[in-house]
Order: structure tokens, then C-alpha cells, then sequence
């Protein structure tokens, strides 16, 4: 893979096996690679029951993963793809930093945007797996944290200008040095974070499930030897690198290109152009990202690691949705991605709502893709990504305490079904937040939560509802953020093959004396208690033409109430 800030990512392991390792039979490998792929899964398992905060413990706002000694990523369990093809360039900053003084049961932290982290509220933890001293692995855990400091609670703001207005930066530091605590980082932190216990309890189950992972990978050392489970990683990525590159080699040579547009650049400017070039060529995918614009003066960029990840993303979806991923995949691609512009920018470009942008990358490659390989086409799902911080507080201790909340949408339709109503779409994965965790930890009360009738593209096959949330503030001012792409109904989900498009996102704040407020559709403002702020979602868009869809399908759209009567 080439990328204009990356370095080379594929050099050869220093522990990778000799060719005098003993060869792996078929089913030793599935039986083994499948065990890590299970560890993966097991180490959310721990993760999600071990959390504090909600947004990782309801909503699944994290990720986890095994990765070889030289940090390529080999195993995954599949819960946030932003998340995941980004964390192994954690692990990279990891070695060029500490290389050399690396122990055993270290713990290492990193949440920069710049040294291979997305943004400051997705924290890594990543620890060494040592077999008689040498590295032969690593595990780690990425996990979206509710507060880590910076001008807004939630850590997140359209209309910063600067990484260092978004939180605490944390190059790659060590949390844990030999299996102790690094006390002197956890004060550091503890002063930085709107809610210390919720963060640090995050971050040590974190730790936790990353232990889980060490466990797994030396019983599995134990049971194959090191040296065969070495040769049983590189193998791993090796067979993804080969299935994808037959995959390719199967398809139409040819060029894709589209485009999509941001509403603004966070901070009510004018729309942002993301745009990809895509060539394919025997078994490989060339693509080129230069036709986006600069990087936006508000938080809308992308920083490498999550653009990264959206590259990833959208090829597997396209080109091998039924097979497993792992950084074997970044080997057949060639990447073109310049410094400064919207999806690589030159820090301190701030980056905290870089999730919408990837969003907007990813449907933009999966559209470029479809326009060499139209067989393929789907209508498109929101990237509207609502989200709706706020410095609350607890309704029965009076403790401060900070929400995070995300709204989803519709997916796209397809050829053979409707799409989806209300999920998180494209790179995220992530629930609506229930009510009742809502209302027993932050003094907000949700008013409403339903699907938007009417909110969908139509076709043969229509898209995918999206959703209407309300949220009131109760007691006491609070200082929110929220935010959403798609208001702008230029850029709204677009339909295929005759399909038409979905509706725009709409954000509504009502005063409490019940008059609209006049507000951007991205903001960080203190609310008054009894304002009320209405969210309606994008649905996704629809495919085919409207009139030859199956009569009874429009029997059932009138009688659920699905599309609005004309």
C-alpha cells in the first residue's frame, strides 16, 4: 500500500518463521485461526460487560483485535470497521516509540489523531504478548470514552479550529509498566476529564480484556508452539491479500469516479468536496483521493487512520463482503491521498467530528466502485451520524456527568430488498442509546423515539426509515453539542438504478416558552431547562423504478404507515 503520510506498513516480521517452520495443514490453520478470531470475540465480550459508561456498555462503542509482533492486524472482532482499520497504526506509533523497551504486562495508551489514532474520545489500549521475552504479538482495544476533556463535555466540536480546544492529547504513553499502574498518567488524567470514574474504569477494563486476549494467544502458543503460531498469523493475512487479489483479478478491469459533499466544514462555510478516483487493473485497486478539497476549517477532517479505515471498509464490502478481513487486504491497494486535503490533513487541524466525513468517504468509494462494477449497485444509506452530547448531571447523586448519544438512519435499498430502518450505517455499529439509561443517569428526558414515515428514497425496492428522537433538558442549564450531515437536501441519500433520493436530515431546538430557536444544524450552546431538540433522520435512498414495485409491498407501505398518503 502507498499513502503520502504512511510509511511502508508491510515489511517482513523480524519474528516471522523460518523456512524451516513446520508446515501448517488445512485444518490446523482453520482451527487455529479461528481461535483467534474467537479471542477477538471474547475480549469484546469482556469489554462490554466490564465497562462503566454507557455508550460502551449499551451502545457497543468499541472494538478489540490481535495483531502480529510488527502490528499488522490479523484478527477481529467485527463491531466498529472505523474503529477497526485504523488500530494497528496505534500499534506501529507503539514500536517506533518504544521499541527496545517494551515488558511484559506493559500497557500502552494512545488516543492521537496524528500518530495513528481517529479522534481524541476513541482511546486505545494496546499490550505486548512476550513468549520467553521476545514480542510475538499484541492485543488491544479501542473504545469511544464519553468525556475526555477540551471546551465541550463529550470532547467533540463542529466549530473547533484546533486538535488541542478537543481534549487531551495522548501520544503513545505507557499506562501500565510491567503490570503497575503508572500513577502519575492516571492523575494526569484524572484532572483532565469531566467524569474521572467513568473514564479510568473504562480504561482498566480496557486493560482487562486486552489481558483476556494475552491469555488466549498463549494458550494457543503453548498448544501449536510459537513458531507455528507465528507462521499461522502470517498466513492469515497472506490468504486475505490472495482471496481479495482473485476477487479483483474476476472483475471488469476499469475507472469509478464520485463524488459526495459535506453540508460546510463544521463551522457554516461552504460545502466540502470528497471525491474518488478508482482504477482497477488486473488484481489490483488503485485509489485516488486528491480531487477532495483542503482540510476544513472546523472539525470535519479526516485524519489518515480513519480514512484509512473507510479504504478498507468500502472494499470489503464491494469486493469481498463474505470474507474475513484483515490488513492483508491493504496490499492490494495503492492509495493517492495528499497531505492538507479534507481526508489527510496537516495537524493541528482539528478532527473531532471526523466520523460524519469518513461517512461521506466511504459511500463516495462504495459509489465510484459501483460506477466501474454496476452489477454491484446499491441506493446509498444516510451518513447523517446525529449525534447529541451534554454536560448533565446524574438525577439522583447531583454528580456531574457527561451523555453521548447517536441517532442512525436508513440504509439504501438493493435489487432484491428494502433497506434497513434505524440502524447506524456504512463504518459504524453502534445502538441508540435506551431510555431508560437515558433518564437514570442524566437529567434529560427522552420525549420520543419512532421511525420517520416518509423519510426514505422509493424504487421497486424503497430504503430504509430513519428515526425522530426528542431530547429535553431538565433542571439546569447544559452545555450541548450536536451535530448531523445530510440537512442540506442537495446532499440527502441518493437512489439507484431509478430510485429516488431519501429526505434531508432535519434538526428542530424548541425554547421552553415553545418558540423555534434559531440555531445551526451544528452547534455547542447552553440550553435552558424544558428546551426541547428534535432530530429526523435521513432514511436510505430507494432502488428501481417506484411503479414496478410489487403491489402487495404498497399495501404493506400504507398499512404500516411507512410513506405518507399522497
Amino acid at each position: 500500500m502507498n499513502a503520502t503520510t504512511a510509511p511502508s506498513e508491510h515489511a517482513p516480521s523480524e519474528h516471522a518463521p523460518s523456512e524451516h517452520a513446520p508446515s501448517i495443514g488445512t485444518v490446523t490453520f482453520e482451527v487455529a485461526s479461528a481461535a483467534l478470531q474467537s479471542a477477538a470475540e471474547e475480549m469484546g465480550s469482556v469489554l462490554k460487560r466490564s465497562s462503566y459508561s454507557p455508550i460502551i456498555r449499551d451502545m457497543d462503542d468499541f472494538s478489540c483485535a490481535i495483531f502480529t509482533a510488527t502490528g499488522e492486524l490479523v484478527a477481529q472482532a467485527d463491531y466498529i470497521p472505523a474503529q477497526l482499520g485504523a488500530m494497528s497504526l496505534v500499534v506501529k506509533s507503539v514500536l517506533r516509540r518504544w521499541e527496545g523497551r517494551i515488558n511484559e504486562n506493559d500497557a500502552f495508551i494512545c488516543n492521537h489523531p496524528y500518530q495513528g489514532a481517529m479522534h481524541l474520545p476513541d482511546v486505545n489500549i494496546v499490550t505486548p504478548i512476550m513468549v520467553d521475552g521476545e514480542l510475538i504479538a499484541w492485543a488491544g482495544t479501542a473504545a469511544h470514552h464519553i468525556d475526555v476533556g477540551g471546551v465541550n463535555p463529550g470532547s467533540e466540536g463542529p466549530e473547533l479550529t484546533e486538535i488541542y480546544g478537543e481534549g487531551v492529547i495522548i501520544p503513545p504513553l505507557r499506562l501500565s509498566v510491567a503490570g503497575v499502574e503508572n500513577e502519575e498518567l492516571v492523575d494526569l488524567l484524572t484532572e483532565n476529564f469531566r467524569d474521572p470514574l467513568s473514564t479510568l474504569s473504562d480504561l482498566r477494563a480496557q486493560r482487562a480484556s486486552c489481558k483476556l486476549g494475552e491469555e488466549r494467544v498463549h494458550e494457543l502458543a503453548r498448544l501449536y508452539g510459537t513458531a507455528q503460531l507465528l507462521q499461522i498469523m502470517q498466513r492469515m493475512l497472506d490468504v486475505v491479500e490472495t482471496a481479495v487479489a482473485k476477487l479483483l483479478q474476476g472483475l471488469p478491469d476499469g475507472v469509478g469516479e464520485a463524488e459526495g459533499a459535506l453540508d460546510d466544514d463544521g463551522r457554516g462555510g461552504a460545502p466540502t468536496r470528497v471525491h474518488a478516483r478508482i482504477e482497477k487493473r488486473g488484481d489490483r485497486l488503485h485509489i485516488d483521493l486528491s480531487g477532495s478539497d483542503r482540510q476544513t476549517a472546523g472539525a470535519m477532517n479526516i485524519p489518515w487512520a480513519s480514512a484509512r479505515a473507510a479504504l478498507v471498509y468500502a472494499v470489503r464490502c464491494v469486493v469481498a463482503p463474505g470474507l474475513g478481513s484483515n490488513d492483508g487486504l491493504l496490499r492490494v491497494l495503492d492509495i493517492t491521498a495528499p497531505e492538507g486535503t479534507v481526508v489527510n490533513p496537516i495537524p493541528p487541524a482539528a478532527v473531532s467530528i471526523r466520523h460524519n466525513s469518513c461517512q461521506r468517504l466511504a459511500d463516495t468509494l462504495i459509489r465510484a466502485m459501483y460506477a466501474i462494477w454496476p452489477d454491484r449497485a446499491v441506493a446509498s444509506s444516510t451518513v447523517s451520524f446525529f449525534c447529541f452530547n451534554a454536560g448533565s448531571t446524574n438525577p439522583s447523586t447531583g454528580i456531574p456527568s457527561v451523555m453521548a448519544d447517536v441517532v442512525g438512519g436508513g440504509t439504501g435499498a438493493n435489487a432484491w430488498s428494502d433497506g434497513l430502518d434505524g440502524v447506524d450505517t456504512y463504518m459504524s455499529n453502534v445502538g441508540v442509546m435506551p431510555t431508560e439509561v437515558v433518564e437514570t443517569n442524566y437529567n434529560i428526558r427522552i420525549r420520543k423515539t419512532e421511525f420517520r414515515a416518509g423519510s426514505q428514497g422509493l424504487g421497486a425496492f424503497n430504503g430504509g426509515l430513519g428515526l425522530v428522537r426528542e431530547y429535553e433538558i431538565l433542571a439546569h442549564p447544559q452545555h450541548v453539542t450536536f451535530y448531523s450531515e445530510q440537512t442540506d437536501a442537495r446532499f440527502a441519500p441518493e437512489g439507484a438504478s431509478g430510485g429516488s433520493r431519501a429526505a434531508a436530515t432535519i434538526i428542530t431546538v424548541i425554547g421552553p416558552d415553545g418558540e423555534e430557536l434559531d440555531t445551526p444544524m451544528k452547534a455547542s450552546r447552553i440550553l435552558e431547562p424544558g428546551t426541547i431538540v428534535r432530530v429526523e433522520t435521513a432514511g436510505g435512498g430507494g432502488f428501481g423504478d417506484h411503479a414496478q414495485r410489487e403491489p402487495e409491498l404498497v399495501k404493506w407501505d400504507m398499512r404500516e404507515e411507512r410513506i405518507h398518503a399522497s
